[in-house]
């Protein structure tokens, strides 16, 4: 198994090799490229599409019910099925942590490639910012922060990236929303039997204050915790500031009455309401503080990430197949609930620093060029082993032109548990313009503010 691995690990390096050759510039963002660097073409055989503006909701669509998103492409049908039988034919486009998904789950695990659909819109606002911000962001503080004192804001900030961090902060700036309340997300986590534990349900806030006047911060989160009765009334909340990417964190426990810093709630910390299956830094593919790690900009090149995961997300109660716990199985998700798509990523490798500590000594992550938020990560143990891969299975918010944010799945390769982490069955995941600023105080933790 090893010398599969390395001969895959020598294949994705040659394939990715090439990708630098093309030097874009300013004048390129809306034309060859996209207003925030993607690459507005088709690919040389049509597989991937010419962007051209994205989808609008489709006739199906009920804005009464603005967090439920039908499925735009419900027509689509699998171009291509990679199984264990044959996934050593497409293995320029598969990553190690996939090869070793097949191989450890022949009989279940596939992936169905469906036509790709460059889906995503965007606001003006946001084209015209990631212009902007090609020539007036820059990192700062070593460089783990972004200053914003000419401008930077709104938009991409760097939609032509020039190292591995810049990407990073691409996807810590991807737009998703300004927030999104996510009522009744839950939280499980799949024994290797498969059976599922429902560790959680909280009603929760994802903030992007990036996309505010002036900002300070780039990301936030705010849960507030209703069952099992073990957590019930405890909230939590989460601010990365954009100085030098410090995470300010806190949590209110009814038990003591107290609000308290919570700075645990970082980096390599295991999260204990799923069981441990995930670190903190494991949300939305990575999240928090960079410092720890070296990050490379292998470059951008084509491969299979789950895109316009529409079933997945807002599974139709009709659909038996993957509503609800049916989407889940032994070891993976179902993998017939889950749509892939041939998309353009960036590769970007994080090489642990000496001196510094982290469960995993090395990821690889594969981002979307077209929404920096979809994609998928492999995590590696201090051996060079693949420990976890961590899927992103988002869907574009249509009506709201965002990207979107996405369920979060870490598979331990190594335990066999998995996490599940995002809406019950029926509920949708909606934004909104703007709550009070006391939400992200840490004074409110004491209540509940999410309704």
């Amino acid at each position: 198994m090893k010398k599969t691995l390395i001969a895959t690990s020598l294949m994705l390096a040659g394939a990715l090799s090439g990708q630098l050759a093309h030097a874009y510039t300013v004048a390129d963002l809306g034309g060859a490229l996209t207003p925030w660097g993607a690459i507005a073409g088709a690919n040389a055989d049509g597989t991937i599409p010419a962007y051209t503006g994205g989808i609008e909701p489709p006739a199906n669509y009920d804005p009464a019910n603005p967090g439920f998103r039908p499925d735009p492409f419900p027509e689509d049908k699998p171009v291509l099925v990679i199984d264990a039988s044959n996934y050593q034919q497409h293995q320029d486009k598969l990553s190690e942590a996939l090869v070793l998904m097949f191989q450890k789950y022949p009989e279940t695990f596939k992936i169905n490639v469906y036509p790709t659909r460059r889906s995503v819109s965007y606001p003006e606002s946001f084209l015209e910012n990631s212009r902007l911000n090609a020539e007036r962001c820059k990192t700062i503080n070593g460089p783990m922060g972004l200053d914003t004192s000419t401008g930077c804001g709104q938009g991409i900030a760097f939609p032509i990236p020039q190292n591995g961090l810049e990407v990073m902060w691409n996807h810590d700036t991807s737009y998703r929303g300004l927030m999104v309340l996510q009522k009744n997300y839950v939280g499980k986590y799949a024994k290797p039997s498969g059976e599922l534990v429902h560790s959680y349900t909280a009603n929760a806030l994802r903030y992007q204050p990036f996309y505010e006047p002036n900002p300070t911060m780039f990301y936030g989160y705010r849960y507030e915790y209703t069952a099992p009765s073990r957590l019930a009334g405890q909230n939590t909340m989460v601010l990365d500031m954009l100085e030098n990417s410090e995470r300010r964190a806190h949590a209110y426990s009814p038990a003591t009455r107290r609000v308290r810093l919570s700075p645990d709630s970082a980096a390599d910390t295991p999260v204990s309401q799923v069981g441990g299956a995930m670190t903190f830094d494991d949300d939305i593919m990575f999240a928090g503080k960079k410092d720890r790690y070296e990050w490379n900009l292998i470059g951008r090149k084509e491969m299979y990430i789950p895109f316009n995961n529409y079933r997945y997300q807002y599974t139709d109660a009709n659909d038996t197949e993957c509503y609800g716990d049916a989407k889940f199985t032994a070891g993976h998700p179902k993998s017939e609930c889950i749509r892939w798509e041939l998309q353009r990523v960036w590769h970007v490798q994080a090489v642990l620093k000496d001196g510094q500590r982290h469960v995993y000594h090395k990821r690889d992550m594969f981002i979307s060029e077209d929404t920096y938020i979809d994609g998928y990560a492999q995590m590696y143990d201090s051996s060079g082993n693949v420990y976890r891969v961590n899927l992103q299975m988002n869907a574009p918010f249509y009506e709201a032109k965002a990207a979107g944010t996405a369920w979060n799945t870490v598979i331990d390769l190594v335990s066999g548990v998995y996490t599940a982490l995002g809406m019950a069955p029926g509920e949708g995941m909606r934004t909104i313009d703007s709550m009070p600023a006391t939400t992200w105080s840490s004074s409110t933790l004491s209540r509940r503010v999410i309704n």
